[in-house]
């Protein structure tokens, strides 16, 4: 069964190379750059302009987009259907791709993420920051690191592990600041996809960094709630890059769920 993964704000498909290393054994592993990112479209646009906060023109991407992306990858690929995980971002996108395409969906994974939409405040910090990096090149990127790495990872690992802190950083800070400015507008404009959640029919895992702080756990909770027979794995030790700080972790609740569905082509019904 393939396991398509999404990544996180503002990283790449990089971020995944402990469970494309880790879950090779179990699943057919599939991770692309999402639009404006690694090594697709660097620009992230798509193609119209919108007004920024100041009243200056810029790209956006919505999740929708990203999501179509995805599928496309899929497509090109010749995969009908996929487990889809996201972590944070590439979790609203996970929810766009379902509510979208629910026929190439055999399984979710939405990891540090919520279902709703930013609030007036949360809304008006992206389009600040998205029009602070579109201007300020990567001196902006540099300063959106040092504000974003503290609250990314959970304390110990901020403390414990330095290696994992400067990768962190440097892959900010070289992020395509168009990618990232568009992907700021795609997020404040995302809906509210809380309705979806009671129709999402395929098997459900919820993944959540005990330490998260930009996802706290009662966003988590409303998934595992309102998705029906959806299950939640906590990871102690993380903060909202689960999958980074605690990979083994994360790996061994990823291969739990693909263990139950039958090989791709089967004639399974696809629900452990």
């Amino acid at each position: 069964m393939p396991l398509l993964l999404l990544h996180a704000f503002p990283l790449s498909r990089r971020m995944w190379q402990a469970q494309l290393a880790g879950l090779a054994g179990c699943c057919r592993v599939l991770a692309p750059d999402l639009p404006g990112f690694g090594g697709s479209d660097r620009s992230g646009g798509s193609g119209r302009r919108d007004a920024a906060e100041g009243g200056e023109p810029a790209g956006i991407c919505r999740m929708e987009a990203m999501a179509a992306a995805a599928v496309g990858m899929l497509d090109t690929l010749g995969v009908p259907a996929a487990v889809v995980c996201g972590l944070s971002m590439g979790g609203y996108v996970a929810l766009a791709l379902y509510e979208l395409f629910p026929e190439r969906v055999r399984g979710l994974v939405l990891a540090d993420t919520r279902a709703g939409a930013d609030d007036d405040a949360a809304r008006r910090r992206r389009l600040e920051s998205a029009l602070a990096v579109a201007s300020g090149g990567p001196p902006a990127l540099a300063t959106l690191a040092d504000s974003l790495v503290p609250k990314l990872l959970a304390p110990g690992t901020l403390a414990e592990r330095p290696d994992l802190v400067a990768w962190l950083r440097q892959e900010i800070v070289a992020a395509p600041a168009a990618g990232v400015a568009a992907a700021q507008r795609g997020m404040a404009e995302r809906p509210d996809r809380t309705s979806l959640l009671p129709r999402i029919a395929v098997p459900t895992l919820v993944v959540a960094g005990e330490e998260d702080a930009i996802t706290p756990l009662a966003e988590s909770l409303v998934l595992r709630d309102r998705i029906p027979g959806a299950r939640l794995v906590t990871i102690a030790g993380a903060g909202h890059l689960s999958s980074l700080e605690q990979p083994e972790a994360f790996n061994g609740a990823l291969r739990e769920l693909m263990s139950g569905f039958p090989p791709a082509g089967s004639s399974g019904t696809g629900r452990p």
